[in-house]
């Protein structure tokens, strides 16, 4: 039995991933808060009719007027216009929305994301984790800090993929650190805590985005939001280094990894000429003339070449990643994962923009930024401290059918946001974060306890890059929705839709999961040797 931390040191260290979550979903999650100044100043997406943030304060405009109703410049500004100040009501601009801007808040961030977080979950599997998490840490704030200095659309898209490149490390690395310095039965909590970081990072981007960008800090406008997100970046790297260690990998034969692999069975011509020429009595009984006859006998390159590749291929096939990653279980899982994923995307990438489009006069930061701290926080950790609890009594399957029933009670919620005008909407968002903010710690946890150990990094990575390019890149479909019905309803469907379909997947795939204790996820694969 590996000895665990002291319960002040592992609270410390999962504060300090926690913070690390906070400042990675800030920069992710900070673009499409300030996208319309920034799009405004650098020139990217779509026009729209806006607000005119010029028209005096004191001008009385009609109840009935909608700016996102102009269709064009002329149309737009001949909605309303001032009879003492001649001033329009409604102004023709970039608006932030369009092709460009979901390329830049997806694909952009997520290509860089899934690829880079496969690879570094195999680093994890071998590397020292916090120097990982701190390497990444840094690329992040250093991507941040430069974002506010962009001033071309490629500076925008090369920027956000470094900051995807940075944050791919965070969730395999830290998961499996957080696996390694909590027990089972406070793990799904503790994952939840380290979920905090997401609702943490997107609630305070609204307020960063929203305030900072308001108080024209130096005439600098949005720059100042991503310069003051650099500095916090900075002091919890700092923090990082001083608290976390690099626990025991609990589970691992580390006398086992550190012992020179067997040669493959089968493996071509080579191995046949080593065995014939072990001994000099072995040499002459194999062949009178020498090991150099037994080489030229061995088989022609080509066929060794086929004989090795199907053997590599062999040995890949029954590797403990490739079982892992091919059992229904994680493949139903990945699927509910990635449709749900979806829904979350979208309602981020879009929240300030819906808002902006049919209320502008919402102030959407100071309700958005409490109403999803307080939402996700709470509904991460009470789904985390529910599962656990649950977990004991029914086995893996209870983390699933608390993923399945969180969903389908905050698909309503979910549908009262657009329905609702604020700050109606704003309650019924927050009744929609409190349960669909439980699935991400619960999700982690399921998985944790149907991988095995020694995968734990390189598996989660593997299920991130599938379920970040679904979910990431799926929100696109926004643009082509929007256009053929209306931005409300392209958003009833990506979003409270995907809640509904992913609370479906979610029990479905509870059908493949047969284990009722921890332990037995263990005794299956010592049945497969």
């Amino acid at each position: 039995m590996f000895p665990r931390p002291s319960r002040v040191s592992k609270w410390m260290q999962l504060s300090s991933l926690t913070l690390l979550y906070v400042v990675g979903e800030l920069s992710h999650f900070l673009l499409g808060v300030v996208t319309t100044p920034m799009s405004q100043d650098i020139h990217y997406g779509d026009h729209g009719c806006l607000v005119n943030p010029e028209l005096p304060p004191e001008e009385d405009v009609p109840d009935d007027v909608f700016c996102y109703t102009g269709d064009s410049s002329q149309n737009c500004t001949g909605l309303w216009v001032s009879n003492s100040s001649n001033t329009s009501a409604c102004v023709w601009d970039y608006s932030g929305l369009g092709l460009q801007y979901q390329l830049l808040a997806g694909p952009a961030f997520v290509a860089v994301f899934t690829v880079s977080g496969v690879f570094m979950g195999f680093i994890a599997d071998k590397v020292n984790r916090k120097y990982i998490l701190s390497a990444s840490l840094a690329l992040i704030t250093l991507a941040t800090l430069l974002m506010g200095t962009a001033s071309r659309f490629w500076h925008l898209v090369v920027l956000r993929m470094m900051i995807g490149a940075g944050e791919s490390s965070f969730a395999p690395s830290a998961s499996s650190i957080i696996s390694d310095i909590f027990s089972q039965s406070m793990r799904g909590f503790a994952l939840g805590v380290f979920n905090w970081g997401i609702y943490l990072g997107y609630g305070l981007s609204y307020i960063i985005g929203n305030y900072v960008t308001a108080a024209n800090i130096l005439d600098m406008g949005w720059r100042w939001s991503y310069y003051i997100s650099a500095i916090i970046g900075t002091v919890v790297l700092i923090y990082l280094l001083l608290v976390l260690k690099e626990p025991t990998r609990l589970g691992v034969d580390h006398h086992a990894a550190t012992t020179p692999p067997s040669p493959l069975p089968d493996s071509g011509s080579i191995v046949l000429a080593e065995n014939s020429c072990r001994t000099k009595d072995q040499q002459i009984a194999s062949d009178p003339v020498g090991c150099d006859i037994g080489v030229k006998k061995s088989k022609p390159a080509s066929k060794f070449t086929v004989s090795f590749i199907r053997t590599t291929l062999k040995a890949a096939a029954k590797s403990d990643f490739v079982f892992t990653i091919t059992k229904p279980s994680i493949i139903f899982l990945c699927l509910a994962a990635s449709i749900r994923h979806t829904g979350g995307f979208t309602w981020s990438y879009n929240t300030q923009l819906y808002f902006q489009t049919y209320y502008p006069h919402f102030n959407v930061g100071a309700w958005v930024s409490w109403v999803s701290i307080v939402g996700g926080t709470v509904g991460v950790a009470v789904g985390g401290f529910v599962s656990d609890r649950l977990v004991k009594k029914i086995g893996v399957k209870a983390r699933l059918y608390v993923l399945s029933g969180s969903q389908l009670v905050a698909t309503p919620f979910a549908a009262g946001v657009l329905y609702l005008e604020p700050p109606a909407a704003m309650y019924s968002l927050l009744g929609a974060y409190l349960f669909a903010e439980m699935w991400f710690g619960i999700l982690f946890a399921v998985l944790l306890d149907l991988v095995l150990p020694s995968v734990k990094s390189s598996t989660l990575a593997f299920f991130l890059f599938v379920m970040n390019n679904i979910g990431g890149n799926a929100p696109l479909l926004v643009e082509p929705l929007r256009e053929a019905f209306s931005y409300r309803t392209a958003l009833y469907i990506m979003y409270p839709g995907c809640f509904l379909l992913s609370s479906v997947m979610f029990l479905f795939t509870s059908l493949f999961v047969h284990d009722k204790k921890h332990e037995e996820s263990s005794k299956e694969e010592l049945s497969r040797e």
